[in-house]
């Protein structure tokens, strides 16, 4: 049996209501030589007999218990045969002729990691009644359609904008690490999974080209976080400054800021929540320090070397 060039990978849980707008999306792609994995994690709605009536060449696997999305993913990770790996969420949209540009894009220059921009649109049950909230978001900041092979280029240009979720980035299978799992009964998942594999794709090639559209389900990701999720925030990236090779100042500092911007959002709700929510603080401070690549005395220096005064005056008193 020919290996399928590329794994396109869903975990499935109460998706029912937007499945059918991301299977047309799928429909409608070049799928030659493409495969096709769903895990069902136990869910009580009828989505796997739509994967399978829409997508009969589909693999539909069914967990016999709930374990959440981690265990979803790290089980798609078991059961993927192809080169390259894309993780969809089955409520997003494939952007027509998405993977036909993949394939086009990894034939010509093998990447170890291509990342692609995305559009957010509002909640609906289906695309008609969605309105685009942003049409064009970026998941790097720095060259698109040139293959590079800079570590610092790389790390800079994701950090910068935080994009760290698994549908805007297509990584060759061979690259994954064994160990490196999505830590299951967690949120902030893919925080803990992706800034860390940007470390084992040396070769990454960005597409400043909508592929995916992100369906905005719900109200602010900040005003639903309890103290349970701001501890699973701050442990994403817990251990990152030990596991990153020798870098530049820039990218030190974008790494740094980016585990600050977490700590002071982090801090900012743990106040307003009060109550067992207030013991997180120490242990976040404790779990920056193990994230970032500077101190926080470091980073305060370089917020004020580069003219953030504000941003540097916010650290400062968070201290």
């Amino acid at each position: 049996m020919n290996t399928p060039w590329l794994s396109l990978l869903f975990p499935m849980y109460r998706v029912e209501p937007w499945l059918g707008a991301c299977l047309a999306s799928l429909q409608a792609q070049d799928l030659a030589g493409v495969e096709l994995v769903f895990v069902d994690d136990a869910s009580p709605d009828n989505a796997a007999a739509l994967v399978q009536q829409a997508l009969p060449q589909a693999r539909v696997i069914r967990q016999p218990h709930n374990r959440g999305v981690s265990a979803a993913r790290n089980r798609l990770l078991e059961e993927a045969r192809g080169d390259y790996l894309w993780f969809i969420d089955p409520d997003d949209l494939v952007e027509p002729g998405a993977v036909q540009r993949l394939r086009g894009l990894i034939q010509a220059h093998q990447p170890d990691l291509v990342s692609c921009d995305f559009r957010v649109f509002d909640d609906g049950p289906s695309t008609a009644s969605v309105k685009p909230r942003h049409r064009h978001l970026p998941s790097f900041d720095g060259p698109a359609g040139v293959l590079m092979d800079d570590i610092d280029q790389r790390l800079r240009g994701y950090f910068v904008h935080g994009q760290f979720h698994p549908w805007s980035k297509v990584v060759r299978r061979a690259c994954w690490p064994s160990t490196l799992r999505f830590p299951e009964g967690r949120v902030f998942e893919d925080m803990a999974v992706y800034p860390r594999l940007l470390l084992h794709t040396p070769r990454h090639l960005h597409v400043a080209e909508v592929w995916i559209a992100y369906r905005q389900r719900g109200g602010s990701l900040l005003s639903q976080l309890d103290a349970r999720r701001l501890d699973d925030w701050t442990a994403a990236m817990d251990g990152l400054a030990a596991e990153l090779p020798p870098l530049k100042d820039d990218t030190r500092f974008e790494i740094a800021h980016f585990c600050a911007r977490t700590q002071l959002r982090a801090r900012r709700r743990r106040l307003q929540l009060g109550g067992e929510a207030l013991a997180g603080l120490v242990t976040d401070a404790e779990r920056f320090a193990r994230s970032s690549p500077l101190s926080r005395r470091a980073l305060l220096a370089a917020y004020f070397r580069r003219g953030r005064w504000l941003r540097g005056l916010q650290w400062w008193r968070s201290g």
